[in-house]
């Protein structure tokens, strides 16, 4: 009875740490923004981004995209376009990742704020994790992926890569930077701005 308490209460002391980091990451974006840079604007084919203090934003069809790194700085990830055509022309996708992955904080915020960029796209993301007795999110498993919600596998690697595996995207980084340019890299890929 005693071990089943205290499970509970991970589980929910780590709903609490995950709401923290999403509130605490709104904040870090109203008042420092994603990323910096020293330029002002940098132009990528007929796209013009201009620096917003650590983040950088284009305009797509009258509505901003914002991004910590320039294309340029995602653009040799390798990446399979099977897996980024996917996640085009879709109204969902379904992140997830290992409750315990080495990268936790660095795929939340990946997350986040791929979900507040596509929001304004009209496609949503909806997190969870691969396992339900961690946490009181929707268990999200490369199974559950379908050609209209399809799934990111968020996952730590040696590697920095994106692939397509069994109808399920597998987005992996070598180190937390690496996190956010895969995400970038995904976004820019969904966009359009990186064929």
């Amino acid at each position: 009875m005693r071990k089943r308490r205290d499970d509970k209460r991970v589980s929910r002391l780590m709903v609490y740490f995950i709401g923290f980091i999403m509130i605490s990451s709104v904040f870090g974006v109203v008042f420092f923004g994603f990323g910096s840079s020293g330029a002002a604007s940098a132009k990528y084919n007929d796209f013009k981004f201009i620096n917003q203090g650590d983040h950088w934003s284009t305009k797509l069809d009258g509505r901003y995209a914002l991004f910590t790194y320039l294309p340029e700085d995602v653009v040799n990830i390798e990446v399979d376009n099977s897996a980024i055509n996917i996640l085009k022309n879709i109204i969902q996708i379904d992140a997830t990742s290992d409750f315990n992955d080495t990268f936790s904080q660095s795929i939340a915020l990946a997350q986040y704020q791929m979900g507040i960029t596509l929001s304004n796209f009209n496609i949503f993301i909806r997190s969870g994790f691969t396992n339900s007795k961690e946490s009181d999110f929707p268990v999200i498993t490369c199974n559950n992926a379908t050609q209209f919600v399809p799934v990111i596998y968020f996952k730590s690697s040696n590697e920095t890569k994106v692939y397509l595996q069994d109808n399920c995207i597998i987005a992996e980084a070598s180190n937390d930077r690496d996190m956010a340019r895969v995400k970038d890299r995904l976004v820019y890929g969904i966009l359009n701005i990186i064929e």
